[in-house]
């Protein structure tokens, strides 16, 4: 599933279990033996993308991890994965949000960007019943070009002094 170390921390899968669905597992993320939140990882079948939910407790954030962690889930995706994290026990991320500003200006956005992700959706509302409550989804991207442009569509969609420089950053690396 998803193992690695964070600074001296080691990030791993608990409490692994199987779904009806064969290519969808759930366990416990944990860093060190701290759960950073319940996991739900699709490897994947035919033409649907694999993709790994994590119903997060944004504490990584205040030990300076939260960018780590999601590097670890952002390299464990293959290109063209998708990343759904939940923003609702996250007041900062909620806040931006309901205030107006894009994903990629609140501080769950900063992290996602830096780790990788330069494509959002904001599941505010999610479709129907089994999609959960609030979210956002971060794409990991299928090519160097595609990355670019992506982040050029988003330079138009962040409104902060700190995201605009973050996505011009990155646009400047390639």
């Amino acid at each position: 599933m998803i193992e690695g170390n964070i600074r001296g921390k080691r990030i791993r899968s608990d409490n692994i279990s199987s779904t009806h669905i064969k290519e969808l597992k759930v366990f416990d993320l944990k860093l060190d033996d701290r759960l950073v939140g319940k996991c739900h990882y699709f490897t994947g079948r035919d033409y649907y993308p694999p993709w790994i939910e994590l119903d997060y407790n944004p504490w990584p954030r205040e030990e300076g991890l939260e960018i780590d962690l999601f590097r670890v889930i952002y390299e464990r995706l293959p290109d063209g994965g998708r990343f759904f994290v939940t923003y609702y026990r996250d007041e900062d991320t909620l806040r931006g949000i309901m205030n107006g500003l894009s994903v990629a200006d609140t501080p769950l956005g900063v992290s996602l960007l830096t780790s990788g992700f330069t494509w959002f959706k904001n599941w505010y509302f999610p479709e129907g019943g089994n999609e959960g409550g609030m979210k956002v989804q971060a794409n990991k991207t299928l090519s160097r070009s595609e990355r670019l442009r992506q982040l050029e569509e988003l330079l138009a969609e962040v409104k902060t002094p700190n995201g605009k420089k973050i996505v011009t950053d990155l646009i400047a690396q390639g």
